[in-house]
């Protein structure tokens, strides 16, 4: 048994509100089947805001995200888990709900050997506190893009024109996956800040950043043979953005943002059931004949393709430069709660460091 402590920090939601403090250690959820992972590091996710808000639908079979970007080591691993101490792990929330929150020194993850080695995913990065990156919504991108050649049986990418609405992680991990797939790509924002840091960041090129306004849409009318809504929500006015720049037979990829009833064109496709079950249906809208299709969540697989394209192609896929701020643990409440009354907002990902016991 290797030595762990009486107490650690954790955090709670209850009622929209975030609070962090310490807690006695559960030496009695200690089993066979649960891995507890000490993080180094925990990713702010858009999905955390929401559900601090009550904007987002939890799935029972996944359970919460609130907290669910992390990499760390194995502090300690049942007998029958099939892991061991030590091990350089990050998470997969979409496997099991039977877990507690990211944001925490230590993360508890219970279920049987077959689901725990889809949940917890083994770093093939040593070194990858050094220059730290978020396994977990790349993986999620890798799979997005995997089921978008698979719904137009395409091999790649290569010729393609795809738009992207959204220069958050997520839009700018498109971009760089897209472009290595032989996309050209062009990613539409409303806000300066996320365009700025996409160019300061040398992640997109100038002609490749673009104002997302209705101008700006008419001026790339019918040009894109994909349109990705990677935005917070996909509400109707930017799914009708999407539909405006699509050109005819192009396709409007849903990433994430849907809620149960949405549906586009009005009362028509049911994109948040398209999304989640990761379907395509074709649709009549704006004279264009269309194609609604979506993705959601990811599996080991993802994660594995994830990291041999940052290690391959390290070039391609800056992640770590998606960085923008990193705070500990005890300043991650109010800024959480400040990001999900808008009155914070960065335009890269923010990390969480923990702090090293000793």
């Amino acid at each position: 048994m290797p030595s762990l402590p009486a107490a650690y920090v954790t955090t709670t939601l209850r009622d929209g509100v975030v609070d962090v403090g310490a807690r006695p250690f559960p030496q009695d959820a200690l089993g066979d089947d649960t891995v507890v992972i000490r993080p180094d590091y925990m990713g702010i996710c858009r999905a955390d805001a929401k559900e601090i808000l009550g904007s987002r639908d939890v799935m029972e079979d996944r359970g919460p995200l609130f907290g669910h970007e992390l990499v760390g080591t194995v502090a300690f691993a049942g007998s029958r888990t099939g892991f061991a101490e030590g091990d350089l792990v990050t998470l997969n929330p979409n496997i099991t709900p039977s877990r507690t929150t990211g944001f925490a020194e230590y993360v508890f993850v219970h279920d049987t050997r077959e689901r725990l080695d889809q949940a917890v995913v083994r770093v093939p990065e040593p070194h990858v506190r050094d220059g730290v990156w978020m396994p977990e919504p790349f993986a999620c991108i890798v799979h997005a893009l995997g089921k978008l050649l698979e719904h137009t049986r395409l091999p790649s990418l290569q010729g393609k024109s795809v738009g992207i609405l959204g220069a958050g992680c997520a839009g700018l991990m498109f971009a760089m996956y897209a472009r290595h797939l032989g996309a050209s790509v062009s990613v539409f924002n409303r806000g300066e800040a996320r365009r700025a840091f996409a160019r300061d960041q040398r992640i997109l090129a100038e002609g490749e950043i673009f104002a997302l306004s209705d101008a700006e849409a008419e001026a790339h009318r019918d040009r894109y043979d994909v349109v990705i809504v990677a935005t917070t929500v996909a509400t109707a006015q930017l799914l009708e953005t999407a539909a405006v720049m699509a050109a005819d037979g192009g396709v409007l990829f849903v990433y994430g943002g849907t809620r149960k009833g949405d549906s586009f064109p009005a009362g028509r496709a049911d994109v948040d059931t398209l999304r989640r079950q990761e379907r395509i249906e074709s649709v009549r809208h704006l004279g264009k004949r269309l194609r609604i299709a979506g993705a959601y969540g990811c599996f080991r697989e993802d994660y594995e393709e994830g990291f041999r394209l940052h290690a391959d192609h390290p070039r391609a896929f800056p992640l770590e430069k998606l960085t923008s701020r990193r705070i500990g643990l005890d300043d991650f409440p109010p800024l959480i709660m400040d990001i999900a009354a808008g009155k914070e907002d960065f335009p890269g990902k923010v990390l969480i460091k923990v702090a090293a016991q000793g």
